[in-house]
């Protein structure tokens, strides 16, 4: 049986470019199979955690769809969050001594 999600309300996909758990071209190939899906693919990041992350172009478009229904009229995408800045290194205060 082929899931094509006829008879189904638009269905917003979100996916990162690079999201090592979720290959893109999967989700590609989901968006082909699934008859008014709409893919909002997050660029240059490395994960799927987008969404009420930081990522303003992503909360807008997921929290109006969640909200309302309304998804995007055209394919979108999305810059990612930019990578975090290197920090100090953490200490582990109960090592052995």
């Amino acid at each position: 049986m082929k899931v094509t999600g006829a008879g189904l309300p638009t269905i917003l996909m979100v996916n990162s470019v690079h999201d090592p758990a979720t290959s893109y071209e999967g989700a590609v190939a989901a968006h082909r199979q699934l008859r008014g899906s709409r893919p909002v693919t997050v660029t240059g990041g490395g994960d799927h955690g987008q969404y009420l992350n930081g990522n303003a172009c992503v909360d807008g478009i997921v929290t109006g769809y969640l909200l309302t229904g309304a998804a995007p009229a055209h394919d979108t995408s999305c810059p990612a969050n930019p990578l975090p800045a290197p920090g100090p290194a953490l200490t582990n205060s109960y090592a052995l001594s």
